[in-house]
C-alpha cells in the first residue's frame, strides 16, 4: 500500500475503517551534530581572526583611501562567502566520489543514498550559516581596527546663523595641493547652468593668497542645490590652508546662505559635501602624469596666462 499510495476501505464487524498512508520527511539525530558544528565554527572563527590580525596593514591602506568601516566588515563577509560557497560544493561532490567507491567496494551492506533529498540541501544550508555567523565578530573587529576612535561618522558642526566654516576631514600634501584645486575648478565647472546633477555651480573662481609665508588656495563659487524647487543657494569658498607642519594644507570649507530655508539648508548640504569628498577621493586615483597636468595648469591660471573661471 505504501508503494502505491492507494487508500483502503475495509468492512470488518459492524464498522467501516479506512487505512492510507502518508509520505512524510523528518530530520532527526541533530542534536548530534551540535559538538562537530561547534568545532567547525570555532575553526572559522580562528582562521577568520587571524585573517583579520595578519591583514591589519591592508586594513589601514582601505580606511586611508576611503573605505568606510561597514565596507571593510562587508569584505571580510564576502571573503567568508566565498569559503563557505566553496566548501559547501566541494563537500558535497567528495561525499559523491566517497559513497560512489564504497558502493563499488560493497561496503554500504545495501544502503542507498539519495543526493537530490532535503537532508544534502539541508545539511549545505547548515555549513554556510556556521561560516558567515563564525565571520561576524572577526568581521566586526575589522571595522573596529579601521576606525579605532568611538566616533565612527564624521559629524558637522552646527552654523553659526546663515555662515557655516568648518574643517572638511581631508588633508593635502604640498606637492599635489596646487593640481587638486586645479581639477576641482574644472569640475566645478562642468557643473554649470544646464547641467544635470545635484547642484549647479556659477562664477567659479581660482585664486592664491600669501598666508604666513606660504601659499594658500582658495576656490570660490555660487551654487544652486537640488532640488532646486526648494530655493536653496549659497556662496562656497574652499581654503587650502598650510598647516606649517610637514608641508601639509588643510582644507576649510566656508558655506554663506543666500536663500532657501535653514532646515533644508542643513540637510541638503550633506549631499553637496558628500559629492565634495568622493571627488577628493577620485583625486587620489589619477594618474600622476594627469595631476601634473593639472599642476602646470593651475599655475598657468595664476599667474594670468589663462583667465581664471568667473
Amino acid at each position: 500500500m505504501a508503494r502505491v499510495a492507494l487508500t483502503m476501505f475495509v468492512g470488518k464487524d459492524d464498522g467501516v475503517t479506512v487505512y492510507s498512508s502518508i509520505g512524510s520527511t523528518s530530520l532527526s539525530g541533530l542534536g548530534n551534530l551540535f559538538i562537530p558544528i561547534l568545532i567547525a565554527a570555532l575553526i572559522v572563527l580562528n582562521t577568520m581572526m587571524g585573517a583579520v590580525y595578519e591583514r591589519f596593514r591592508e586594513i589601514s591602506i582601505y580606511s586611508s583611501v576611503g573605505l568606510a568601516p561597514n565596507h571593510i566588515a562587508a569584505l571580510f563577509l564576502a571573503e567568508a562567502g566565498v569559503f563557505a560557497t566553496l566548501g559547501a560544493v566541494m563537500g558535497y561532490l567528495i561525499g559523491q566520489v566517497l559513497v560512489l567507491i564504497l558502493y563499488n567496494e560493497g561496503l554500504l551492506g545495501g544502503l542507498e543514498l539519495n543526493y537530490s533529498s532535503l537532508s544534502a540541501i539541508s545539511a549545505t544550508l547548515i555549513v554556510m550559516a556556521t561560516v558567515f555567523l563564525s565571520a561576524l565578530y572577526p568581521a566586526k573587529k575589522a571595522a573596529d581596527m579601521a576606525v579605532p576612535d568611538v566616533t565612527r561618522k564624521w559629524e558637522f558642526p552646527d552654523p553659526d546663523g546663515d555662515r557655516w566654516v568648518f574643517d572638511f576631514p581631508f588633508t593635502v600634501g604640498g606637492a599635489e595641493v596646487l593640481g587638486m584645486y586645479s581639477y576641482l575648478t574644472r569640475v566645478f565647472e562642468s557643473y554649470g547652468e544646464g547641467s544635470v546633477g545635484d547642484f549647479v555651480a556659477d562664477h567659479v573662481k581660482f585664486w592664491s593668497e600669501d598666508h604666513e609665508g606660504e601659499p594658500q588656495y582658495n576656490i570660490d563659487l555660487t551654487a544652486w542645490l537640488a532640488p532646486y524647487d526648494l530655493g536653496i543657494s549659497q556662496e562656497v569658498q574652499l581654503k587650502a590652508i598650510p598647516t606649517g607642519e610637514h608641508n601639509i594644507y588643510k582644507i576649510e570649507v566656508v558655506i554663506n546662505r543666500l536663500s532657501g530655508d535653514v532646515a533644508s539648508w542643513k540637510r541638503i548640504n550633506r549631499g553637496f559635501l558628500n559629492v565634495l569628498r568622493k571627488r577628493f577621493l577620485v583625486w587620489r586615483t589619477i594618474p600622476g602624469d594627469m595631476k601634473f597636468n593639472y599642476a602646470e595648469d593651475g599655475r598657468r591660471v595664476l599667474s594670468g596666462e589663462v583667465a581664471a573661471i568667473a
